[in-house]
């Protein structure tokens, strides 16, 4: 019996103690609280002071700022807290806490005061532009293009960019890589154009315009990164955006319209958007060759037609310690019909100065094409310092099929077809590309210092077939041409503060690529396999809070785009044709700067970069025959350096943000058919202002203007060019509804150029841009899901009360 009731004690007091270890490890539990603040017009506020301190005695616990996104995430344990939230020339929010669970309070509003201090009032100002360390930040709650606009709309607006029919680059760098979120679009050229126009303009929240990417990045893209940054959705909430725009002038005649749908609830967010732009634009191509014999004035009409889809849906889950999962896809179907191209060329006798003959081309193009993109994510915090882990994966199928009648003859002056001198045929390209990835990156702050490190690999496999059916098949031929790329990388940012006034960042990023590139016609293969390390080093130095000092070199390589590598000859008639180069190789730039910032305000930077291999078209005037080719290769270096300068003027109804340059540039070339070296100065300049018609900042102005002077751009001379364009915005119903007009290059501007080959000179005037006119509207609707059940499960016992 004793030894029954020993054994039944020692039972109990195990129970025991096991249920005392419960007891404590339920009241160590630890449950995260969270939410986010916005301002008066419902937009994020970053960078405010959120202190969480006991309910008891308002002594302090913790605290931290505001991410981009507005929002801010505590683990604590269960207990009575009050939230203090501040922000300098806001009304401080004090909000008591109840924490016995994961709790979300929701969606926070400050309220902007005016204090008086010596009869000077001090009140929140939103600025437009943000330079950091790295990259200039444009903030677009006050872009006319908002309302209704696409963000192809919105980048016109973002200063220091230069956004033209099928192009974007920094004005004094030359072509960007374009990144959503920090997620590569992989898209260039038109299909980088045709994506941009499909996303409305009112989901993004601020454009970062980043000249030295750091180690994070891919090394790829020389002169900078677009990374556009999308609204947070919010929490436990039901809406949307309704948007359409309009577009019309001389040479434009198109429309847009979507609809942006969020829902979240507790732990789960998803959203769903789709748009559709319809209609047409012209663009013109003129040129003149001046050979030996004869000089040839050429000029193409294109009409251009839109018919483009999108749809974008996505849902977000957050588990338990601070853990979350997603997925999202993104489909993109485009089938413009009946792209035109009509080309006319008159060629005329030097000695006689008459008209020698007339060629006539025409080539119609129907295309369709349809993109999807897939994407898991998830990414977890942990400890006390935020910690955090993300990891990517991605796969993308893009699908092209185009079909094309060309037809080309050449005519006396009279109109008589010349005999034997017609060229035709119709061909049916194929191409199919597929892309997987995946990145697993880490951020790891420590006391003193924080370490970033992970990585990244990349598997593109491109198929494209072409069919001809030709008159004269000695000129072109069918061909399968297969093109796969592998790059897998591997990188590490240290940053460490040594004291408030200096910090430096070091950064080393390495990547092994493959290429393969196969011909069927050639019966050719092409293989390149190689190895590189990029490193980027920031410092910042800085006396005091007014002035800021900042030092930054870096390495980064551009890779040939799909259509360089393609070897299919496209023809315009002829005797003008392109075509790419299976074997282009990449090209390497080195790139330092050194910049000073005052008061976040001013800013000067010098830079230099060089460049080797750089991949160009050589342009092939044949003085025998006549012939003028296009061809990609790699045969330059250039050098470039210069001076920006940037600023930023408010007042009470005006912001004004000023950018310019100088910069000089030196190209050498090994294609014999080029000139040696092009060098040359030039100088660009823009200029943004943003007039607040009334005092509630909710009608406005913009009137914005830029130039840039002659220049060299590898081996062509480009002449000045110049755009204007001014806009209104007026926003109502609680910055609900917003309408916007637009006048886009007020003053139209051509892009012109000339090059040199064998001796043989061209001049190029083309018009890309012409002056339109755009109309947009937007409607954001919704509310918060919890408050409305809250309201009304109890709104008549609180009206007796």
């Amino acid at each position: 019996m004793k030894a029954n009731s020993m054994k039944t004690i020692g039972k109990r007091l195990v129970c025991l103690f096991l249920i005392m270890c419960a007891a404590v490890s339920i009241s160590a539990q630890t449950y995260q609280l969270s939410g986010c603040v916005q301002d008066e017009n419902n937009q994020p506020v970053e960078v405010a002071n959120v202190l969480l301190k006991q309910a008891k005695d308002s002594a302090y616990v913790t605290g931290m700022l505001t991410d981009a996104q507005g929002c801010f995430t505590f683990t604590q344990t269960k207990g009575e807290y009050l939230l203090h939230i501040t922000l300098i020339g806001c009304d401080d929010i004090y909000l008591p806490v109840s924490l016995q669970g994961d709790k979300n309070v929701g969606m926070l509003n400050l309220k902007s005061s005016s204090t008086f201090l010596n009869e000077v009032t001090v009140t929140a100002a939103r600025p437009v532009i943000k330079r950091l360390v790295d990259r200039v930040v444009f903030d677009t709650h006050n872009a006319i293009a908002t309302a209704g606009g696409n963000a192809l709309d919105l980048l016109r607006e973002v200063p220091g960019l230069r956004v033209g029919q099928n192009s974007i680059d920094i004005i004094g760098k030359g072509g960007v890589k374009v990144y959503i979120n920090d997620r590569e679009t992989k898209l260039s050229g038109d299909e980088l154009i045709d994506y941009l126009r499909s996303y409305d303009a009112s989901q993004i929240q601020k454009v970062e315009v980043i000249t030295t990417p750091p180690s994070k990045y891919d090394a790829a893209g020389n002169a900078g990164i677009i990374n556009i940054r999308l609204k947070s959705r919010p929490k436990d909430y039901l809406g949307g955006t309704v948007s359409a725009s309009y577009n019309v002038g001389e040479k434009e005649n198109y429309g847009y319209g979507g609809v942006n749908l969020n829902i979240s609830k507790g732990r789960v967010s998803s959203f769903a958007n789709a748009g559709t732009t319809q209609g047409q634009y012209k663009t013109l191509e003129t040129n003149r060759r001046y050979f030996a014999l004869n000089t040839w004035d050429g000029r193409t009409d294109y009409k251009n037609y839109m018919a483009s889809y999108y749809g974008q849906a996505g849902v977000d889950v957050a588990l338990e310690r601070n853990w979350t999962v997603g997925l999202q896809a993104v489909y993109n179907h485009n089938s413009p019909k009946d792209h035109i191209a009509a080309s006319t060329t008159e060629v005329y006798d030097v000695s006689t100065a008459r008209l020698d003959s007339l060629l006539f081309s025409d080539n119609r193009e129907n295309t369709e094409s349809d993109r999807l993109n897939l994407n898991f994510h998830t990414d977890k915090t942990w400890g006390d310092k935020g910690k955090k882990m993300t990891w990517d994966v991605d796969y993308l199928r893009d699908k092209r099929d185009e079909t094309a009648g060309f037809l080309s003859e050449t005519q006396t002056p009279g109109g008589a077809v010349i005999p034997g001198t017609n060229f035709d045929y119709n061909y049916l390209q194929d191409r199919k590309v597929d892309v997987f990835s995946s990145a697993l990156d880490f951020t790891l702050p420590f006391e003193k210092y924080k370490i970033t490190t992970g990585a990244k690999v990349s598997f593109t496999n491109t198929r494209n077939r072409i069919d001809y059916d030709t008159s004269d098949p000695t000129l072109v031929q069918d061909d399968y041409f297969h093109y796969k790329e592998q790059i897998y990388a591997l990188y590490a940012d240290y940053s460490r503060e040594f004291s408030k006034h200096f910090s430096m960042q070091l950064g080393l990023r390495m990547e092994h690529t493959r290429t393969t590139g196969i011909s069927e016609s050639e019966n050719k293969t092409d293989k390149h396999d190689y190895t590189r390390l990029f490193p980027t080093v920031y410092f910042l130095y800085s006396p005091n809070e007014g002035h800021a000092l900042n030092l930054s070199f870096s390495n980064r390589i551009a890779r040939p785009s799909q259509n360089m590598v393609n070897p299919f000859p496209f023809y315009q008639n002829k005797y003008t044709f392109a075509r790419g180069k299976e074997d282009l190789k990449p090209c390497y730039t080195y790139n330092a700067e050194l910049g000073y910032t005052l008061k976040n305000n001013f800013n000067v930077s010098l830079y230099y970069s060089y460049a080797d291999d750089v991949f160009f078209q050589i342009v092939g005037l044949d003085p025998e025959t006549n012939v003028s080719s296009f061809l990609w290769d790699n045969f330059m270096k250039t050098h470039k350096f210069g001076i920006n300068n940037s600023y930023t003027f408010r007042t009470k109804w005006l912001q004004t943000y000023a950018q310019h340059g100088v910069n000089y540039s030196r190209t050498t070339s090994s294609a014999a058919s080029t000139p040696s070296e092009e060098k040359g100065w030039a100088y660009y300049a823009s200029l943004r202002n943003t007039v607040f018609l009334n005092a509630k900042k909710t009608f406005l102005g913009t009137l914005s203007g830029s130039f840039t002077s002659k220049s060299y751009q590898g081996i062509y001379l480009m002449k000045p060019t110049y755009g204007i364009s001014a806009g209104l915005l007026y926003r109502m119903l609680d910055n609900k509804l917003s309408l916007s007009l637009n006048a886009n290059n007020i003053l139209v501007s051509h892009s012109k150029m000339e090059v040199v080959s064998n001796g043989v000179r061209m001049t190029v005037d083309n018009q890309f841009s012409f002056t339109s006119f755009r109309i947009g509207v937007s409607y954001t609707f919704g509310g918060d899901i919890r408050s409305k059940g809250q309201r009304n499960s109890n709104s008549d016992i609180q009206n007796r009360l």
